[in-house]
Protein backbone atom coordinates (compact mmCIF):
# COMPACT_ATOMS: atom_id res chain seq x y z
CA UNK A 1 0.00 0.00 0.00
CA UNK A 2 2.99 2.57 1.12
CA UNK A 3 4.36 1.71 -2.32
CA UNK A 4 1.34 2.38 -4.41
CA UNK A 5 0.99 5.37 -2.53
CA UNK A 6 4.77 6.16 -3.28
CA UNK A 7 4.54 5.34 -7.30
CA UNK A 8 1.05 7.82 -6.85
CA UNK A 9 2.68 10.81 -5.35
CA UNK A 10 5.72 10.04 -8.04
CA UNK A 11 3.55 10.20 -10.65
CA UNK A 12 1.51 13.45 -9.39
CA UNK A 13 4.78 15.48 -8.81
CA UNK A 14 6.32 14.24 -12.44
CA UNK A 15 2.69 15.34 -14.35
CA UNK A 16 2.88 18.69 -12.22
CA UNK A 17 6.53 18.94 -12.82
CA UNK A 18 5.51 18.49 -16.78
CA UNK A 19 2.47 20.96 -16.46
CA UNK A 20 5.24 23.41 -14.31
CA UNK A 21 7.53 22.98 -17.20
CA UNK A 22 5.07 23.23 -20.07
CA UNK A 23 4.13 26.62 -18.55
CA UNK A 24 7.49 27.97 -18.39
CA UNK A 25 8.40 27.60 -21.93
CA UNK A 26 5.06 28.82 -22.85
CA UNK A 27 5.88 31.79 -20.65
CA UNK A 28 8.84 32.38 -22.47
CA UNK A 29 7.67 31.76 -26.07
CA UNK A 30 5.12 34.74 -25.24
CA UNK A 31 8.12 36.60 -23.50
CA UNK A 32 10.21 35.98 -26.77
CA UNK A 33 6.95 36.98 -29.12
CA UNK A 34 6.30 40.45 -26.79
CA UNK A 35 10.01 41.18 -27.25
CA UNK A 36 10.09 40.86 -30.91
CA UNK A 37 7.03 42.59 -31.42
CA UNK A 38 7.99 45.79 -29.31
CA UNK A 39 11.21 45.22 -31.77
CA UNK A 40 8.94 45.89 -34.80
CA UNK A 41 8.97 49.08 -36.25
CA UNK A 42 5.85 50.71 -36.32
CA UNK A 43 5.78 51.08 -40.39
CA UNK A 44 8.35 49.74 -42.37
CA UNK A 45 6.83 48.44 -45.25
CA UNK A 46 6.19 50.61 -48.03
CA UNK A 47 9.59 51.16 -50.46
CA UNK A 48 8.45 50.96 -53.90
CA UNK A 49 10.87 53.85 -55.28
CA UNK A 50 11.73 52.13 -58.85
CA UNK A 51 14.34 50.63 -57.65
CA UNK A 52 15.95 53.64 -56.52
CA UNK A 53 15.90 53.31 -52.76
CA UNK A 54 16.48 49.93 -50.96
CA UNK A 55 16.77 48.71 -47.11
CA UNK A 56 17.95 45.68 -45.52
CA UNK A 57 17.36 45.30 -41.79
CA UNK A 58 20.41 45.51 -39.45
CA UNK A 59 20.47 44.00 -36.04
CA UNK A 60 19.49 47.43 -34.67
CA UNK A 61 18.05 49.60 -37.44
CA UNK A 62 17.88 49.89 -40.95
CA UNK A 63 20.76 50.31 -43.94
CA UNK A 64 19.53 52.13 -46.48
CA UNK A 65 21.15 53.05 -49.71
CA UNK A 66 19.53 55.89 -52.33
CA UNK A 67 20.17 56.23 -56.38
CA UNK A 68 19.34 58.95 -58.16
CA UNK A 69 19.85 61.33 -60.91
CA UNK A 70 19.88 65.11 -60.70
CA UNK A 71 18.02 67.45 -63.29
CA UNK A 72 21.46 68.10 -65.39
CA UNK A 73 21.84 64.37 -65.62
CA UNK A 74 24.53 63.38 -62.89
CA UNK A 75 23.92 59.90 -61.17
CA UNK A 76 24.26 59.67 -57.79
CA UNK A 77 24.35 57.05 -54.57
CA UNK A 78 24.22 57.42 -50.80
CA UNK A 79 24.52 54.27 -48.33
CA UNK A 80 22.78 55.87 -44.72
CA UNK A 81 21.49 54.44 -41.84
CA UNK A 82 19.06 54.49 -39.46
CA UNK A 83 18.23 53.26 -35.59
CA UNK A 84 15.13 51.08 -35.43
CA UNK A 85 14.55 53.20 -32.25
CA UNK A 86 14.83 56.50 -33.71
CA UNK A 87 12.38 55.77 -36.56
CA UNK A 88 9.80 54.23 -33.66
CA UNK A 89 10.23 57.04 -31.28
CA UNK A 90 9.91 59.71 -34.80
CA UNK A 91 6.57 57.12 -35.86
CA UNK A 92 5.22 57.42 -32.02
CA UNK A 93 5.42 61.47 -32.36
CA UNK A 94 2.02 63.10 -33.63
CA UNK A 95 2.53 66.41 -35.76
CA UNK A 96 0.80 68.77 -37.36
CA UNK A 97 1.93 71.30 -40.29
CA UNK A 98 3.81 73.98 -38.12
CA UNK A 99 5.17 71.65 -35.82
CA UNK A 100 5.94 69.15 -38.54
CA UNK A 101 7.93 71.48 -40.01
CA UNK A 102 9.93 72.64 -37.17
CA UNK A 103 11.22 69.03 -36.67
CA UNK A 104 12.36 68.83 -39.30
CA UNK A 105 14.53 71.62 -39.47
CA UNK A 106 16.10 70.53 -35.82
CA UNK A 107 16.04 66.50 -36.98
CA UNK A 108 19.43 65.60 -35.94
CA UNK A 109 19.11 62.87 -38.86
CA UNK A 110 18.17 65.44 -41.39
CA UNK A 111 21.99 66.98 -39.57
CA UNK A 112 23.69 63.54 -40.35
CA UNK A 113 22.15 62.71 -43.62
CA UNK A 114 23.40 66.39 -45.20
CA UNK A 115 26.39 65.64 -43.79
CA UNK A 116 26.91 62.22 -45.65
CA UNK A 117 25.49 63.94 -48.85
CA UNK A 118 28.43 66.36 -48.81
CA UNK A 119 30.76 62.84 -48.91
CA UNK A 120 28.66 61.83 -51.79
CA UNK A 121 30.73 61.95 -55.10
CA UNK A 122 29.80 60.75 -58.86
CA UNK A 123 32.43 58.79 -61.11
CA UNK A 124 35.30 60.60 -62.41
CA UNK A 125 34.23 64.14 -60.79
CA UNK A 126 35.57 65.71 -57.17
CA UNK A 127 33.71 65.16 -53.85
CA UNK A 128 30.51 67.06 -53.51
CA UNK A 129 32.57 69.13 -50.83
CA UNK A 130 34.49 71.37 -53.31
CA UNK A 131 31.74 71.07 -56.10
CA UNK A 132 29.78 74.19 -56.67
CA UNK A 133 27.08 75.40 -54.37
CA UNK A 134 24.81 75.26 -57.02
CA UNK A 135 25.39 71.86 -58.10
CA UNK A 136 25.76 70.78 -54.24
CA UNK A 137 21.61 72.17 -53.98
CA UNK A 138 20.55 70.05 -57.40
CA UNK A 139 22.10 67.12 -55.56
CA UNK A 140 19.95 67.50 -52.61
CA UNK A 141 16.83 68.54 -54.60
CA UNK A 142 17.55 65.52 -57.02
CA UNK A 143 17.60 63.09 -53.55
CA UNK A 144 14.42 64.48 -52.78
CA UNK A 145 12.53 64.24 -55.98
CA UNK A 146 13.79 60.00 -56.31
CA UNK A 147 11.42 59.38 -53.52
CA UNK A 148 8.15 57.61 -54.62
CA UNK A 149 5.04 60.08 -53.96
CA UNK A 150 2.15 58.37 -52.13
CA UNK A 151 -0.61 59.63 -50.85
CA UNK A 152 -1.59 59.41 -46.40
CA UNK A 153 -3.90 56.92 -47.40
CA UNK A 154 -2.36 54.45 -50.19
CA UNK A 155 1.10 54.29 -47.65
CA UNK A 156 -0.71 54.26 -43.61
CA UNK A 157 -4.06 54.11 -44.69
CA UNK A 158 -4.54 57.74 -42.94
CA UNK A 159 -6.43 60.43 -44.78
CA UNK A 160 -3.82 63.09 -43.28
CA UNK A 161 -0.46 61.98 -41.97
CA UNK A 162 2.80 64.01 -41.42
CA UNK A 163 5.78 61.84 -41.16
CA UNK A 164 8.78 63.03 -39.68
CA UNK A 165 12.28 62.97 -41.73
CA UNK A 166 13.25 59.71 -39.81
CA UNK A 167 10.06 57.84 -41.30
CA UNK A 168 10.96 59.26 -44.68
CA UNK A 169 14.17 58.66 -45.09
CA UNK A 170 12.90 54.71 -44.01
CA UNK A 171 9.99 54.65 -45.55
CA UNK A 172 11.47 55.69 -49.32
CA UNK A 173 8.25 57.23 -49.89
CA UNK A 174 5.75 59.97 -49.14
CA UNK A 175 3.47 63.28 -49.98
CA UNK A 176 4.26 66.85 -50.85
CA UNK A 177 4.13 67.38 -47.11
CA UNK A 178 6.77 64.94 -46.78
CA UNK A 179 9.20 65.24 -49.40
CA UNK A 180 9.15 69.01 -48.67
CA UNK A 181 9.73 68.46 -44.35
CA UNK A 182 12.75 66.13 -45.78
CA UNK A 183 13.87 69.19 -47.90
CA UNK A 184 13.81 72.04 -45.75
CA UNK A 185 15.72 69.89 -43.05
CA UNK A 186 18.74 69.33 -45.49
CA UNK A 187 18.68 72.72 -46.68
CA UNK A 188 18.34 73.81 -43.23
CA UNK A 189 21.28 72.42 -41.84
CA UNK A 190 24.90 74.04 -41.37
CA UNK A 191 25.95 72.86 -44.48
CA UNK A 192 23.58 74.71 -46.43
CA UNK A 193 21.97 77.21 -43.78
CA UNK A 194 19.46 78.36 -45.98
CA UNK A 195 16.18 79.90 -44.47
CA UNK A 196 13.45 77.97 -45.56
CA UNK A 197 10.01 77.87 -45.69
CA UNK A 198 7.28 75.60 -46.08
CA UNK A 199 4.98 77.36 -48.83
CA UNK A 200 1.18 76.08 -48.98
CA UNK A 201 -0.76 76.17 -52.28
CA UNK A 202 -4.59 74.54 -52.57
CA UNK A 203 -4.14 70.50 -52.22
CA UNK A 204 -0.49 70.96 -52.18
CA UNK A 205 2.57 72.02 -50.52
CA UNK A 206 6.34 72.89 -51.93
CA UNK A 207 9.83 74.07 -50.01
CA UNK A 208 11.32 77.46 -50.15
CA UNK A 209 14.68 79.33 -50.01
CA UNK A 210 15.14 82.95 -49.21
CA UNK A 211 16.47 84.61 -52.52
CA UNK A 212 19.54 85.98 -50.82
CA UNK A 213 20.91 82.46 -49.66
CA UNK A 214 20.26 81.14 -52.59
CA UNK A 215 23.80 80.51 -55.36
CA UNK A 216 24.17 82.93 -57.87
CA UNK A 217 22.74 80.76 -60.58
CA UNK A 218 19.57 81.34 -59.63
CA UNK A 219 19.74 85.25 -58.87
CA UNK A 220 16.74 85.31 -61.76
CA UNK A 221 14.38 83.03 -60.53
CA UNK A 222 10.50 84.10 -59.93
CA UNK A 223 10.00 85.26 -56.03
CA UNK A 224 6.89 84.03 -54.60
CA UNK A 225 4.39 86.21 -52.98
CA UNK A 226 5.71 88.63 -50.62
CA UNK A 227 9.54 88.60 -52.85
CA UNK A 228 11.57 87.01 -50.43
CA UNK A 229 11.40 83.55 -51.25
CA UNK A 230 12.01 81.33 -54.35
CA UNK A 231 9.35 77.99 -54.68
CA UNK A 232 11.02 74.65 -54.92
CA UNK A 233 8.64 72.25 -56.07
CA UNK A 234 9.45 68.49 -54.30
CA UNK A 235 7.41 65.70 -56.31
CA UNK A 236 8.13 67.66 -59.61
CA UNK A 237 10.96 67.49 -61.79
CA UNK A 238 10.28 71.60 -61.94
CA UNK A 239 13.07 74.06 -62.33
CA UNK A 240 13.84 75.95 -59.09
CA UNK A 241 11.58 79.25 -58.84
CA UNK A 242 8.97 77.04 -61.06
CA UNK A 243 5.43 75.79 -59.44
CA UNK A 244 2.16 74.64 -60.42
CA UNK A 245 -0.53 77.42 -61.46
CA UNK A 246 -2.41 77.73 -58.21
CA UNK A 247 -3.11 80.42 -55.81
CA UNK A 248 -0.17 80.98 -53.10
CA UNK A 249 -2.44 80.65 -49.38
CA UNK A 250 0.70 80.87 -47.09
CA UNK A 251 4.36 80.65 -46.92
CA UNK A 252 5.63 80.18 -43.63
CA UNK A 253 9.20 80.28 -42.55
CA UNK A 254 10.37 82.42 -39.71
CA UNK A 255 6.74 83.22 -38.99
CA UNK A 256 4.03 83.88 -41.30
CA UNK A 257 6.07 85.24 -44.46
CA UNK A 258 3.00 85.78 -46.39
CA UNK A 259 -0.63 84.69 -46.56
CA UNK A 260 -3.34 85.23 -48.44
CA UNK A 261 -6.58 86.10 -46.11
CA UNK A 262 -8.91 85.90 -48.86
CA UNK A 263 -7.63 83.08 -50.99
CA UNK A 264 -7.39 81.02 -47.64
CA UNK A 265 -11.65 81.25 -47.39
CA UNK A 266 -11.84 80.65 -50.80
CA UNK A 267 -10.10 77.19 -51.32
CA UNK A 268 -8.70 76.45 -48.07
CA UNK A 269 -10.84 73.38 -47.43
CA UNK A 270 -8.99 71.97 -50.25
CA UNK A 271 -5.85 71.59 -48.81
CA UNK A 272 -6.50 69.41 -46.12
CA UNK A 273 -8.87 66.84 -44.71
CA UNK A 274 -8.90 68.69 -41.23
CA UNK A 275 -9.40 72.51 -41.88
CA UNK A 276 -8.45 72.92 -38.54
CA UNK A 277 -4.97 72.00 -38.94
CA UNK A 278 -4.73 75.08 -41.31
CA UNK A 279 -6.50 77.48 -39.77
CA UNK A 280 -3.45 77.43 -36.83
CA UNK A 281 -1.62 79.00 -39.74
CA UNK A 282 -4.42 81.40 -40.52
CA UNK A 283 -4.29 82.23 -36.64
CA UNK A 284 -0.68 82.53 -36.58
CA UNK A 285 -0.94 85.94 -38.99
CA UNK A 286 -3.45 88.13 -37.44
CA UNK A 287 -2.46 91.27 -36.33
CA UNK A 288 0.04 91.12 -38.36
CA UNK A 289 0.37 94.12 -41.05
CA UNK A 290 -0.92 93.08 -44.26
Amino acid sequence: MKRRELLDNTLDRAALGVVVSSAIELSDLWSAALSLSASEPTRPTPIDAEDSISRERTADGYAMTYEWTDRPGRKWCLEFSIERSAYREAADKAHGYLSGFEAAKASSHAERLTEALADVSVTGERAWRSLPESVRLERAIGFVRSFKYVTDAESTGAPEYIRTVEETLVDGCGDCEDLTYLLVGILSQPAFSYRTAMVILPGHMLAAVHRDDLPAAYADAPTLPGGAYVAIECTTSRPIGDFQDEPVLAVYGDGIEYIDQSSITDTGWRFVQDPTQFQTIADASEGRPH
